[in-house]
C-alpha cells in the first residue's frame, strides 16, 4: 500500500553514515563551505547544473539499456541508486536539518513520491523487457509464415511451432499490472493529494506575507506620523530619549522583514514542490493511459488465441489467429516503444524536479538563522 505522507520523526534518520553524493563533492564539502552568500550561491548552482547533467535522457537510456540487455546482473535497488539524482541518503541528509513541521513533512512526501514513481517507472520498464522476451520468438515466426495470401499454406513444422507460441503466449501472465489495480491508480491519487495539501500551505504562505507587508506599512507610516507630531509639536526631546522612541517606534518594522524573508524562502520551497508534483502527477496520468492500452491489448489477444486454438492444432485455426496478430502487432510494438521513451523521459522529469526542490532547500537553508 502507499503511504501519501511521511511522519515528521522520518526528518531525523538513527545511525547516519558518510556517503556518496549525487552531486560533486560529498557532504562535508558542501555543509562545510563557507563565505558570502554570492559564493555560497554560486557553488549550489554548479552542483545544480551539475545534477541536471548526469539526470539527461540519454544517461538514463544508458542505464535501463544495460539492465535491459543484461537482465539480472544488477538489482533494482541498485539501479535505481543509479538513475535517481539526487539519491536518497543525499535528500535525507539535507532534509535532517529542516525545520520539523508540516511543511518539511511535505517536502519529505514529495521525495517519496518521486523515488516511489521512479521504482515504479523502473518496474515498468522491466514489464516491457519481460513482454519483448516472450513475445519475440512469436513476432519472428510471424513475419516468415506465409499468412499474407488466402491460398498459402503452412507446413507442418510451421503450424506445429507457431501452435506451441501461441499457446505460450496465451498462457503467460501479464508483465504490467491490472487498471483495477493501486500500482498506478494509488500512486497518482497520492500526487493529486499531495499536490491539494501544498496549494493550501501556499495560499496561506502567501496570506502571511500580505499580511507582514501589511504591518510592516503600518509601522512605518506610524514612524513617519511620530517624527512628524513631534516636530509639529516642537518639543525637545533629550538625545537618548529620542533615540529609545525611533527605536522602540522602528522594531516592528525591522521585525517584519526578517519574517517575511524566512516565509518567502518557505513560499520558494512549498511552490517548487507543488510544481514538481503537479508534474509528476500529469506524468503518471499519461503512463497508466499507456500501461492500461498495454494490459489490455495483451489480455484480447490471449482471449483471441485462446477461442481460436479451441481446436487444437487446426491449420486454418492456427492461419487466422496468426493474421490477426500480425496485423495487430505492429501497433502493439509501437506502444512499447512510446511507453519505453516516455519512462526515460519521466525519470528525467523526475531528477529535474528533485534537483530543483533540493538546490532550493539547501539554498536558503541560512534564512532561518
Amino acid at each position: 500500500m502507499l503511504h501519501c505522507l511521511r511522519p515528521s520523526q522520518a526528518g531525523t534518520p538513527q545511525n547516519f553514515h558518510p556517503h556518496t553524493l549525487p552531486f560533486q563533492g560529498n557532504s562535508a564539502d558542501i555543509t562545510s563551505r563557507s563565505g558570502s552568500q554570492a559564493s555560497q550561491t554560486l557553488s549550489l548552482t554548479n552542483e545544480y547544473t551539475s545534477a541536471l547533467q548526469t539526470s539527461s535522457y540519454s544517461e538514463i537510456r544508458v542505464f535501463l539499456d544495460i539492465e535491459t540487455e543484461r537482465p539480472g546482473e544488477i538489482s533494482q535497488e541498485q539501479l535505481l541508486s543509479q538513475v535517481l539524482r539526487p539519491n536518497r541518503e543525499f535528500v535525507d541528509e539535507i532534509l535532517q536539518h529542516a525545520k520539523p513541521g508540516f511543511v518539511t513533512d511535505l517536502l519529505w512526501s514529495f521525495f517519496d513520491h518521486s523515488e516511489n514513481k521512479a521504482r515504479l517507472c523502473l518496474k515498468l520498464t522491466q514489464a516491457i523487457r519481460r513482454v519483448r522476451t516472450l513475445i519475440s520468438p512469436l513476432d519472428d515466426l510471424l513475419d516468415i509464415l506465409p499468412l499474407d495470401s488466402e491460398t498459402d499454406s503452412l507446413s507442418s513444422p510451421q503450424c506445429n511451432r507457431a501452435f506451441d507460441l501461441l499457446l505460450k503466449y496465451e498462457q503467460l501472465e501479464n508483465p504490467f499490472p491490472d487498471p483495477e489495480s493501486r500500482n498506478v491508480h494509488g500512486m497518482r491519487h497520492c500526487f493529486s493529494d499531495l499536490n491539494s495539501q501544498l496549494e493550501s500551505l501556499i495560499k496561506k504562505s502567501n496570506s502571511r506575507i500580505r499580511y507582514v507587508h501589511w504591518v510592516t506599512y503600518g509601522s512605518a507610516l506610524c514612524l513617519i506620523g511620530t517624527i512628524i507630531g513631534v516636530l509639529i509639536a516642537g518639543i525637545i526631546i533629550a538625545k537618548h530619549a529620542f533615540i529609545a522612541l525611533a527605536a522602540s517606534t522602528c522594531l516592528p518594522v525591522f521585525i517584519p522583514s526578517k519574517v517575511e524573508k524566512v516565509e518567502q524562502s518557505r513560499l520558494i520551497q512549498l511552490d517548487a514542490a507543488q510544481r514538481g508534483t503537479y508534474v509528476l502527477h500529469e506524468d503518471i496520468i499519461t503512463i497508466e493511459r499507456l500501461v492500461n492500452h498495454l494490459y489490455n491489448d495483451i489480455e484480447v489477444n490471449k482471449r483471441f488465441i485462446k477461442s481460436g486454438l479451441w481446436r487444437g492444432k487446426d491449420m486454418h485455426s492456427i492461419m487466422e489467429v496468426s493474421r490477426q496478430l500480425k496485423r495487430t502487432n505492429i501497433y502493439f510494438q509501437k506502444q512499447l516503444t512510446d511507453l519505453e521513451e516516455h519512462l526515460c523521459l519521466s525519470f528525467a522529469a523526475i531528477n529535474r524536479a528533485r534537483a530543483h526542490l533540493i538546490y532550493l532547500i539547501k539554498l536558503h537553508q541560512g534564512d532561518r538563522s
